[in-house]
């Protein structure tokens, strides 16, 4: 995992990432690339996030090769480069040896859920399956993506699951979480994030896309959830954008994470679903209340619910209320600082969300240096922060050549 943010304001763009590798959820490595200068005319840089690899090949010895092959190409826009790259990526399948057959993922994930099974037990591990959340739009994209004689192996391999487990009774919904948690723990966690940002040579704002590369089997590959990211197109000043690990750094700018809005809306949901039931059942048992007393009651009930259903609504837009309060004074700040308090802001905010990884009793998925660049119209492509594996005192040699 990781932590990256791109700021972009109306005359720079701020990239920053950290530099930790997860190995199989056990071990985490310091030290790797992920920000990259794709180009200096015109001025524009690539981050990466999420998985490192592609046909187990690094992501930097890609981009590196294909910023090397750019080189003579006459490319002056910020989507040129995202659809050259793409098509660059098409070409790695025949360049390496990796190749992972469906059966191959099929057989791994049994084994996984099979040794899930014998260490949660029977009503542990259907709980667990039952209650796990998935994004389910990523999951329907590559299902969308796998042939469909796969996916009737796989159903079928899932159906003796069920009935090894003992869920004959719950065969439906058993099927379909596991194959949702299939293509998720598959295909859809190790996806790979790209980032590309910088100016276009007929423009004067700055201008981003991100996406998501999937790797499927026998070497086939999607992409998806495609954004863009442009000050110009919707009339704003400053754009902030964190990948990977945002709870830390949306909690600095909106003073509430995701997950911690996640919680907080389900909770008032589930007192406002149960508090009328419970008025209710307070009402039947108290005998003290007659009859007609006890109808006219719960027709008052009744209407009030129905003008009630807006209620959630008016709560979500109360929570978004106090998140732009907070977000105004900060972004007209970021709008407004100069390059090398942008970079510190960057820099920071990686930081802070290293320092709690630090604290907490799981692995530290954010570490390491961390990466930053400042990517203007006239300056081009400037590194303020960057790490090194060597001594560049003994290595005048590297930063001789072209395109760093």
């Amino acid at each position: 995992m990781t932590s990256e943010i791109m700021i972009l304001t109306p005359n720079a763009i701020a990239l920053a990432t950290d530099s930790a590798i997860t190995i199989d959820n056990r071990k985490i490595y310091n030290g790797v690339n992920k920000l990259f200068m794709l180009s200096n005319d015109p001025p524009m840089g690539i981050m990466t996030y999420n998985g490192a690899r592609f046909f187990n090949i690094p992501f930097e010895t890609i981009i590196k090769e294909f910023r090397s092959e750019i080189n003579d190409k006459n490319i002056t826009k910020t989507i040129d480069f995202k659809e050259e790259f793409e098509k660059y990526l098409q070409k790695i399948p025949s360049k390496s040896p990796y190749k992972e057959s469906f059966e191959d993922k099929l057989m791994k994930f049994i084994d996984i859920v099979s040794n899930e099974y014998d260490t949660f037990g029977k009503n542990d591990f259907f709980n667990r399956l039952m209650n796990v959340m998935l994004p389910l739009d990523s999951i329907k994209i590559v299902h969308d993506n796998i042939q469909s004689e796969h996916i009737e192996k796989a159903k079928v391999e899932f159906k003796n699951l069920c009935s090894q487990f003992k869920y004959a009774d719950k065969e439906e919904d058993f099927i379909q979480r596991i194959f949702n948690l299939f293509i998720f723990e598959m295909f859809v966690k190790s996806f790979t994030g790209v980032v590309l940002s910088g100016f276009d040579e007929d423009r004067l704002f700055p201008i981003a896309y991100s996406f998501k590369i999937f790797y499927l089997y026998d070497g086939k590959f999607i992409w998806d959830d495609l954004k863009d990211y442009d000050i110009l197109k919707n009339n704003i000043d400053v754009i902030v954008e964190v990948f990977a690990q945002d709870d830390v750094i949306k909690t600095f700018l909106t003073g509430i994470d995701d997950e911690t809005r996640f919680h907080i809306v389900n909770f008032f949901n589930e007192i406002n679903n149960n508090y009328t039931n419970e008025l209710v059942n307070l009402i039947n048992t108290n005998d003290n209340i007659d009859e007609n007393s006890k109808n006219e009651i719960f027709n008052e009930i009744n209407t009030f619910n129905a003008k009630n259903k807006v209620l959630p609504i008016k709560f979500n837009n109360f929570i978004d209320e106090v998140k732009g309060k907070n977000l105004i004074p900060i972004f007209k700040s970021i709008g407004a600082l100069p390059f090398d308090e942008l970079s510190n802001l960057c820099e920071s905010l990686i930081k802070v969300t290293s320092l709690k990884r630090k604290v907490q009793p799981d692995l530290e998925t954010v570490g390491g240096d961390v990466d930053v660049a400042i990517i203007t119209k006239g300056d081009g492509f400037i590194w303020t922060k960057r790490k090194h594996y060597f001594n560049a005192d003994l290595n005048p040699q590297f930063f001789d050549r072209k395109n760093l």
